[in-house]
């Protein structure tokens, strides 16, 4: 069985009632499914919303409804909620990723299946300073690589992508080998093909009003 969990907690430092204001986005994506649809929240209001789409709800308990509190804590209480099986397949979709549409999540799904996964995640274009060229710092006017290499050539740095939850899968027997970021060495990572915009300021969301309006 696949179930599709929308995590959606009510606090939100970067944008203020985030998760609300995102909502809809995903709900509509996936209301053709809602009987297989978890949100997992402490928020009344999107219980609400929830209800209304027919969507089953979690109600999360307090402790894991802090900001400190790992996805990875989340959804083993939900797996543990639902008693779901080790052969179930759970597609996770943050709310913050409003332009995901149901052929993404199909695509996703069936990426993870034709490769035999047992976890999948997505990758993007990096665009950012190559992690070569990034130290920890020391405090000591000192810093530290953040992996060992010895390159100096930009032509021979290694080939890197960055993590995107754009679409995360996992079977739920393997959901208990991940790390907190819900990947682990045999992980694979699902290409974007497209710009993404993950919305986390309200900058972000004037983004996505603008090519909605």
């Amino acid at each position: 069985m696949i179930w599709y969990v929308i995590p959606a907690r009510k606090g939100s430092k970067g944008l203020p009632n985030k998760n609300r204001l995102l909502f809809n986005f995903t709900a509509e994506t996936v209301k053709s499914v809602n009987q297989d649809v978890i949100v997992t929240t402490d928020d009344e209001y999107i219980i609400d919303r929830a209800q209304e789409y027919k969507f089953n709800v979690r109600k999360r308990p307090d402790d894991l409804a802090q900001d400190t509190t790992s996805i990875k804590a989340v959804m083993w209480d939900v797996l543990s909620w639902y008693d779901m099986k080790n052969d179930d397949v759970v597609v996770m979709l943050y709310l913050t990723y409003p332009q995901r549409t149901w052929l993404d999540i199909t695509a996703g799904i069936e990426f993870f299946y034709s490769h035999n996964a047992k976890s999948m995640l997505c990758k993007k274009e990096w665009q950012g300073t190559h992690p070569c060229l990034a130290m920890f710092d020391m405090y000591n006017n000192k810093g530290k690589q953040l992996f060992y290499h010895n390159y100096y050539r930009r032509q021979d740095y290694p080939a890197v992508f960055e993590l995107s939850h754009f679409i995360a899968i996992f079977r739920v027997d393997e959901f208990y080998k991940l790390n907190n970021q819900l990947y682990n060495q045999e992980t694979i990572f699902m290409p974007l093909k497209k710009d993404i915009i993950d919305v986390d300021t309200e900058t972000d969301f004037k983004k996505i009003e603008v090519a909605y309006a």
